[in-house]
């Protein structure tokens, strides 16, 4: 990758802000053209003491000092918006975590005009296995896939151990962790099978004795555009965290269990399974989830940043996706209101 010259302003400086800042170090980004952006004094100490870099609480006055080419959102997803329509208006290349909310879209589309790189995060795409599951579907390792189940749980308060997840943004109703994962499931789902979601139904429910005001269970049925139909259940329930996916083929089965590191593909010709090991990668603190795909992913928002490459998802292909959640949510409430 060629040397980098811009100054980054990182937006946000809790887990996830502190995680890109990481994978801009690790891509050689010299911490004197790292900056952050907090509204809390006490991150921005605590930034600035880790690694080195600058920071300030006020946005307009960092803006102002550090004069930033680049900007990584990592605030929770309903104040993305003005941070980046402030980067379109003045056509900064951005980059924003996982987006749940649509807050700005409409007035971010009118802005984009290619002169700057505008990047909605699609973390679990670099995801090793999930890169693999793609390739086993595309060379027909199970036929033409057909239908899939995907689950993903594991209990909020193991989240975050070290501060109360009643406070955290992803306890609340707007930004709750099943709302902030549907969409992201449906990114890479939506790469994997090379097609988008046409129609979709769900349920939402908070169902637990957590003190929480987010749906703590979402259980969703897809169907996409080439006619996989797949179910999808999310919750924040699970004392043993898990994701897995179970794909249906006109040849085959495949099974993928994240935390077991395998693919199981079973052969209808030959009656066989085939096990697939995957390597095992080192986890930092107590997340499941391992830094090398964070890092792959900023590094290609630094190649698009570089004019290399483009950046492998657009806001207007999330805006779709946020429209087949919404649209889960009013059909939802419409069909219970028409039986209760």
């Amino acid at each position: 990758m060629p040397k980098n010259k811009h100054n980054y302003l990182q937006i946000g400086l809790g887990s996830m802000g502190k995680r890109r800042i990481k994978n801009l170090l690790f891509h050689k980004i010299p911490k004197e053209n790292i900056f952050g952006f907090d509204l809390s004094d006490g991150r921005c100490k605590e930034a600035a003491k880790e690694y080195g870099i600058k920071t300030n609480s006020n946005f307009n006055n960092a803006i102002a000092e550090f004069a930033p080419d680049v900007f990584i959102i990592s605030t929770p997803p309903n104040l993305h918006h003005p941070y980046f329509l402030y980067a379109a208006k003045h056509k900064k290349h951005f980059f924003t975590e996982v987006p749940t909310v649509d807050k700005g879209y409409k007035q971010l589309l009118s802005l984009l005009d290619g002169s700057f790189v505008a990047a909605p995060s699609c973390t679990f795409r670099y995801v090793p296995a999930v890169k693999k599951i793609k390739q086993l579907i595309e060379q027909g390792a199970i036929g033409r896939p057909l239908a899939f189940n995907h689950y993903l749980g594991q209990y909020l308060p193991d989240w975050h151990p070290y501060e109360d997840y009643r406070k955290v943004y992803f306890a609340q109703k707007e930004t709750g962790g099943c709302r902030e994962f549907l969409p992201h499931e449906l990114v890479w789902l939506a790469d994997i099978f090379h097609s988008e979601t046409e129609r979709a139904i769900g349920v939402f429910e908070k169902i637990s004795d957590l003190r929480i005001g987010a749906d703590d269970v979402y259980c969703v049925i897809v169907q996409l555009k080439n006619r996989v139909i797949g179910n999808i259940m999310i919750d924040l329930l699970n004392r043993k965290a898990s994701r897995t996916l179970r794909v249906i083929g006109s040849k085959g089965t495949l099974d993928w269990d994240w935390l077991k590191y395998e693919i199981k593909i079973y052969s209808a010709d030959n009656k066989k399974e085939k096990i697939i090991k995957l390597k095992s990668i080192k986890k930092i603190a107590h997340y499941n989830t391992t830094e090398d795909i964070y890092r792959a992913e900023i590094k290609d928002f630094l190649r698009a940043v570089s004019g290399q490459k483009k950046f492998p998802h657009t806001f207007e292909r999330d805006w779709e996706t946020l429209r087949v959640f919404y649209g889960i949510n009013k059909n939802y409430k419409k069909y219970f209101k028409t039986i209760s």
